[in-house]
């Protein structure tokens, strides 16, 4: 019967206390997504695997790589191709707040491409030269490459609310995309060569250097200042010369990116909206992650930290201190086994 008395007592004591944490207040962010056939998440790891968004369980795998702290898991918005024609995402709430993520289209690049061009200029300064010498129109022309650059659809590996309401997200990308810059610009300008440049270097079967396209140019502004020339082929000259002046700029960009020595990190680019403002999160500051992915051994090789201006982190859950109750259960249960002990020393 004692016994019994002492299983009872301890039974209602620890019952007390799992009671009093059960009822302890949590605060939760929910997820919803747009168009789940254009995500897909990894799990993480250089030997991760891939969960589409419209397979079983592909919004619980990208809910829980958007919470776990783990940047390398990570969900990928518009991955069918690296340029998006709509904006696929997520919602996220908490309590009163909201905030929803996605892709980049090119509307948007037509919106901040050049806030993104004059911070990336000013933190690789020394293309800022090269691009200050362009004429107006390769600025143009080369601002229309942007949206075919592949940065719009961005990979997310952490998502969060700040205090304030704010947001901050992990972007998860490549240390250094010299070379898919590189590629970019010699994909553009051999579309130019063979879009009408090679016309006006006859027998030519390469690119030519700056210092030629310069000739060319040279050539061409004497034959247009030239009284013999006749007046229909003077209104096709202009044409031809601001072709080969965007084209000889394009070649000089290129020659300075290929002497440049260090590192580019430019993180892939999220449209951003909370609080009834639009934002577009991308970093220019790259942290290696150790990591790569296991489908190309390439990707996932950096993180890039976001946030909305004035982002206050949340504030780090507190250690818990046991309730009244909780105590006094646990007194109730120390006190059985001091009573119990004693017992045990009358008999002996």
């Amino acid at each position: 019967m004692k016994m019994t008395f002492q299983k009872l007592v301890i039974g209602a004591s620890m019952a007390i206390g799992v009671s009093a944490l059960a009822t302890a207040p949590a605060h939760a962010t929910s997820f919803s997504f747009n168009n789940t056939a254009e995500i897909n998440t990894y799990t993480g790891g250089s030997k991760g695997t891939f969960i589409k968004g419209n397979a079983q369980g592909g919004t619980d795998a990208a809910i829980k790589a958007l919470t776990d702290n783990n940047s390398s898991s990570n969900v990928e918005l518009w991955y069918s191709t690296e340029n998006p024609t709509s904006n696929v995402g997520f919602t996220a709430t908490e309590g009163n707040y909201s905030a929803t993520v996605s892709s980049v289209t090119t509307n948007d690049w037509n919106t901040f491409g050049s806030q993104w061009l004059g911070d990336l200029l000013n933190t690789y300064t020394p293309f800022k030269s090269v691009w200050n010498g362009f004429s107006t129109n390769t600025q143009s022309l080369v601002a229309s490459y942007f949206p075919s650059l592949g940065m719009g659809d961005p990979n997310i590996g952490s998502f969060q609310f700040g205090q304030n309401g704010g947001v901050e997200l992990s972007l998860v990308g490549h240390l250094d995309v010299k070379t898919k810059l590189s590629e970019t610009l010699s994909t553009k300008l051999n579309e130019a060569w063979t879009g009408g440049v090679k016309s006006l270097f006859p027998g030519k079967t390469i690119l030519p250097t700056a210092l030629e396209v310069q000739t060319q140019i040279s050539t061409l502004q004497l034959t247009l200042n030239s009284p013999l020339t006749p007046a229909s082929k003077k209104a096709t000259l202009p044409t031809q010369i601001a072709q080969l002046t965007s084209f000889k700029d394009l070649l000089n960009f290129q020659t300075a990116l290929k002497s440049y020595q260090g590192e580019i990190g430019a993180s892939e680019i999220a449209k951003v909206v909370t609080g009834g403002k639009t934002s577009y999160a991308y970093s220019f500051n790259s942290t290696a992650s150790g990591i790569t992915a296991s489908d190309d051994g390439i990707s996932y090789s950096a993180y890039y930290t976001w946030n909305t201006p004035l982002y206050i982190p949340p504030t780090p859950p507190l250690k818990s201190v046991p309730e009244p109750s909780v105590m006094l259960g646990l007194l109730g249960v120390a006190g059985v086994f001091a009573t119990q002990r004693k017992f045990k020393k009358a008999s002996i």
